[in-house]
């Protein structure tokens, strides 16, 4: 009896190995390595499988020719074993296993043949439903297209970087040129927009409007808005230290960006005119001037990858500042 107890835990043990490694291909590819075990695997439950069949026959020689009644519970346990296992071949996935079985015992890498009964179910009738209101039959699928080579995949990839990258300059820089030799005070706030849609080296760069180049005083002049400059939070001197943080890295940024490196000849300085945020007594937000910075490009390119104390600002720049209170001619 102690023989059909551990023959059958080889079995059922190689057994539940197998249908494990044979489920699991249906969700993943498999490797060299799991071909390998499969088969060993599979040869195992094999080879257990003829010893239980054997060990069947030699029981029925002990109990018929030698007269071993003992050897009748090994018989009953066989039967009970393998009636159960019919009974329950579809919890056991038998079908799948013993289709796997074929091929895994050869090492060869095939997936067990499912059939997922209601997917095809509604196949068939999607295809009936189409033939009875148009009156013609499925559309099949169309040949494969030819693969493509890898120099159309170059190509291909060539063009998706070059529409990715940031323009060299403005489209209507021909048009800005003639406008600045002429003198006369030219807007770039249009291209600057575009081109801030998806490139950007500072986080302000879409706070930027009325961006614009006077040729006669060399000045690129625009408006800032800064969303959250309230007129409580500017009599906050840490917060007002942290702006001028940020205003000076814009600065640095502006002085080395290279769309407006094509407009070096008209501009030596920079004149920011900051608006901050505030609600009027309906609860109406309005946009107020607080600060104007005038800073020559010179002061910004001798500082240019050196630290710079915030504070001192206004040592390389004109300041106007009037603690949040709007200046008479800010607005202008």
């Amino acid at each position: 009896m102690e023989l059909v107890f551990i023959s059958f835990v080889s079995l059922a043990g190689s057994y539940l190995i197998l249908r494990n490694i044979c489920l699991s291909t249906a969700r993943k590819e498999q490797t060299p390595m799991m071909i390998t075990i499969a088969g060993m695997v599979s040869w195992l439950f094999i080879l257990f499988a003829a010893a239980w069949i054997l060990l069947a026959f030699y029981l029925v020689f002990a109990l018929l020719a030698l007269g071993n009644l003992g050897a009748m519970y090994g018989l009953v346990f066989i039967a009970l074993c393998a009636g159960f296992a019919f009974q329950f071949n579809e919890v056991l996935d038998a079908g799948a296993v013993l289709y796997y079985l074929r091929d895994a015992a050869l090492f060869r890498p095939m997936r067990p043949k499912t059939m997922l009964v209601q997917e095809e179910l509604d196949k068939q009738k999607i295809r009936a439903i189409h033939r009875e209101i148009s009156g013609t039959p499925f559309p099949t699928t169309q040949p494969q297209k030819q693969l493509l080579t890898e120099k159309e995949i170059r190509q291909i990839h060539r063009e998706l970087h070059i529409h990715g990258q940031r323009p060299n300059r403005s489209d209507r820089f021909d048009e800005e040129l003639k406008n600045l030799k002429s003198g006369a005070v030219t807007s770039i706030a249009d291209p600057w927009k575009v081109y801030t849609f998806s490139h950007k080296f500072h986080d302000w760069y879409a706070e930027m409007s009325h961006v614009e180049i006077d040729p006669a005083t060399r000045t690129l002049r625009f408006q800032l808005n800064v969303p959250d400059a309230s007129a409580i939070a500017l009599r906050d001197r840490l917060y007002v230290f942290r702006l001028k943080q940020e205003l000076y890295q814009l600065l640095q940024v502006l002085n080395t960006d290279p769309w407006l490196a094509w407009y070096n000849d008209f501009v030596n300085r920079f004149l920011i005119t900051i608006y901050g945020v505030e609600s009027d007594s309906f609860g109406h937000t309005q946009l107020f001037p607080f600060m104007k910075i005038d800073t020559p490009r010179s002061s910004l390119s001798e500082r240019e990858g050196m630290f710079f104390n915030a504070a001192d600002l206004h040592k390389i720049s004109t300041i106007t500042f009037d603690n949040g209170r709007p200046l008479p001619d800010e607005a202008q």
